[in-house]
């Protein structure tokens, strides 16, 4: 498991949703994943998404005005959480949405404060990722990677893929004991083997 730093762990929140979900919508995920992990956070930041509305699957899509919500204080070219205020519900659009419509989230926990081995239990589908870039803001992934240099460890969920998946960033032994439990404790942990046997 050595060096993959820039291979960092994924897992999917939706499981047999997948991302055909209502983005208005309140999920499992909020309360079993995210909420958790905000709540243990040392900061979380949403970065901005696309400027312009665009057509795309057949309708107009808007980008989400984040200086409107009311959870969220601007902070140098992002969005930072105010965790003083309920985050998650009357918000889950701000967490499920897709297509760049909201920039990258990300999550950022120090060593410790969150028990993986019972969070990943409500996730599918470990795997390591070979584009970590790949639907994200640039400056979110060198956030992700900075604070794992740092020894903490960095939550992403994409601009992209909604609240679909979620990207793991962490160092060293920390991070193998991280990958570890994903492997113990996901669900549909072979999913990648048995789909590659097909």
């Amino acid at each position: 498991m050595k060096n993959n730093f820039f291979l960092p762990l994924t897992v999917n929140l939706t499981g047999d949703i997948r991302n055909d979900y209502d983005e208005r919508s309140s999920l499992p995920a909020h309360e079993l994943v995210v909420r958790p992990l905000l709540e243990k956070s040392i900061d979380a930041f949403v970065y901005r998404g696309t400027k312009e509305d665009f057509f795309i699957y057949g309708k107009m899509q808007v980008p989400i005005r984040l200086e409107v919500i009311d959870v969220l204080i601007k902070e140098k070219g992002k969005f930072k959480f105010d965790k003083t205020k309920e985050c998650i519900l009357g918000n889950e659009y701000l967490w499920n949405a897709t297509t760049w419509k909201r920039g990258s989230i990300i999550i950022i926990l120090q060593k410790g404060e969150i028990n993986f081995s019972e969070l990943f239990k409500n996730t599918y589908r470990p795997g390591l990722s070979e584009t970590p870039n790949s639907g994200n803001n640039l400056s979110a992934t060198k956030k992700c990677r900075e604070e794992a240099e740092k020894g903490n460890i960095a939550i992403c969920l994409p601009a992209s893929n909604g609240i679909e998946w979620m990207t793991i960033y962490a160092n060293g032994q920390l991070f193998e004991s991280i990958v570890n439990e994903a492997y113990s404790n996901c669900e549909e942990k072979d999913y990648y083997i048995e789909k590659n046997k097909s």
